[in-house]
């Protein structure tokens, strides 16, 4: 039983490994944002649609069509008198697009990230909700990930305390670990703004 359970850790691992590394780069980027330039490559450009849309997705759609790679999720449309205003988002790239009703005028600007900014984004991207179909596969990936993740303590548990000689220090060091996080989850609820 050892051995399969062992087995089955080590693949845990496996599958856990890159996605923490991603995890923990993102969060270094932003404990430490001096040490990476964010700054996005912003691009604008003009095009031209149909006069009198009122509907974002239908702008959406007609400046995908137009523009090669304008997609994302569909985020803070807002209606005014001159047209709507939108925002296409996918993690590290935002279209900003400025729709005028009356001449169908379109203002196009994009903010392209790279890869560092794309990381974070990814970091903070939580859910199925998400319109784009890559976005609700990275949900599904991440609660996988998550998934094998708790298995990975659990077998790790259990092979600790397989270990006769090792079950004093084990349950030593599993009541120190309980009695930090308790502490920091404590500190870090009482010490907000």
């Amino acid at each position: 039983m050892y051995q399969k359970i062992r087995t089955i850790h080590r693949l845990l691992a496996s599958i856990g490994l890159p996605f923490l590394l991603v995890y923990g780069i993102s969060a270094v980027q932003m404990a430490h944002g001096t040490w990476f330039n964010l700054k996005p490559a912003i691009r604008e450009s003009r095009l031209s649609l149909a006069p009198g849309l009122t509907d974002a997705r239908v702008i959406a759609r007609d400046v995908g069509s137009q523009v090669a790679g304008v997609r994302g999720e569909l985020t803070n449309v807002q209606k005014n008198a001159a047209g709507v205003t939108l925002r296409l988002v996918l993690p590290g790239t935002v279209h900003e697009v400025q729709y005028l009703e009356a001449s169908g005028e379109v203002k196009l600007k994009a903010s392209v990230s790279g890869v560092m900014g794309m990381l974070n984004r990814l970091h903070h991207a939580a859910g199925f909700w998400h319109e784009p179909l890559t976005m609700k596969l990275w949900g599904l990936v991440v609660a996988v990930v998550s998934t094998a993740l708790l298995l990975l303590g659990a077998t790790g548990v259990y092979m600790w305390f397989a270990r006769r000689t090792e079950r004093v220090l084990g349950a030593v060091l599993l009541a120190v670990n309980v009695v930090v996080v308790i502490v920091l989850l404590g500190v870090m609820r009482s010490s907000g703004p």
